[in-house]
């Protein structure tokens, strides 16, 4: 099935670009993914707007302006795998499919992971990604099995994600006390055991993770 792609080949040229994002990788990944697919019926027309679009249980995706610098600051190899925790709809998932080689994206939600599923089935679509229904809190061991690691949510300590971590990885994460109305989303790059670097990249609005407390 051919997907009409022409609103999101706009939003790149005439919006993204116009934020500093000059990674070509990037930005030929984002014309390339059809954003409506993987926006809520409801918000469909809104897809290129970059605004926090609802997508159930206090949850939204990331505006479009987020989702490129985050890729541009990472600069996601065509050999690395990836850890996407928070899932969403599945659309920053499938552009760092394509960059890179394989994808684990996981989230809390089951409902969550159901239509990440039925939205990345095209045939156009890479078949890289492993969705799965995970609560990272229970499982922060499998965080050193990648280089790349992606957070969608925030977090007010960072150790939650560096201390697990492997040496010459790095993550993008989203930083702030959890009532505050702005987070900082920040690159860290973990050089060895105790040393890290850490870049500010963005700052804006990201719901804190959710904990499951049964």
């Amino acid at each position: 099935m051919k997907v009409d792609n022409t609103d999101t080949i706009n939003m790149v040229d005439n919006h993204i670009r116009s934020l500093n994002v000059i990674d070509n990788n990037v930005l030929n990944t984002l014309k390339l993914i059809p954003r409506k697919l993987f926006t809520p019926d409801s918000y469909k027309s809104f897809s290129h707007v970059d605004i926090n679009i609802p997508i159930g249980d206090n949850q939204h995706m990331l505006m479009p302006s987020v989702e490129a610098k985050l890729l541009q600051a990472l600069n996601i190899q065509s050999n690395e795998d990836i850890l996407v925790i928070g899932s969403g709809t599945g659309y920053l998932s499938t552009c760092v499919s394509i960059l890179g080689n394989k994808v684990h994206a996981i989230d809390i939600d089951n409902n969550l992971i159901q239509s990440c599923k039925k939205n990345a089935d095209h045939d156009f679509l890479k078949k890289n990604i492993l969705y799965e229904c995970l609560d990272i809190m229970d499982n922060l061991k499998i965080i050193r099995k990648y280089k790349v690691i992606i957070l969608t949510s925030s977090i007010n300590n960072l150790n939650i994600i560096t201390d697990h971590m492997s040496e010459q990885s790095r993550a993008f994460v989203f930083f702030g006390r959890d009532t505050g109305p702005i987070k900082t989303g920040i690159l860290i790059k973990k050089l060895s055991s105790s040393s890290f670097l850490k870049e500010q990249i963005i700052e804006t609005d990201v719901k804190p993770i959710i904990i499951n407390n049964d």
